[in-house]
């Protein structure tokens, strides 16, 4: 399973949106749960989308069930 990291820049390499970036932000002050956030060029993207889910436990089977690999970028 891929390492969760919050708050950083991913390139999904394998799975579901491969070839997209992802950042998974902790959004509990404002919604309760977590964002992820995904574009396809971090520069100047011309496609995405987001998704909500409730806690980290959730958000760790979304990134599982999702088969991604994550490179993180620095």
């Amino acid at each position: 399973m891929t390492k969760i990291e919050l708050e950083r820049d991913g390139r999904i390499l394998s799975g579901f949106y491969e070839g997209y970036f992802v950042r998974l932000h902790d959004d509990s002050e404002s919604t309760g749960g977590y964002l992820i956030l995904l574009v396809n060029d971090l520069v100047a993207p011309t496609d995405g989308g987001d998704y909500w889910v409730e806690d980290m436990a959730e958000l760790e089977s979304f990134v599982e069930s999702s088969r991604w690999e994550i490179e993180w970028v620095e």
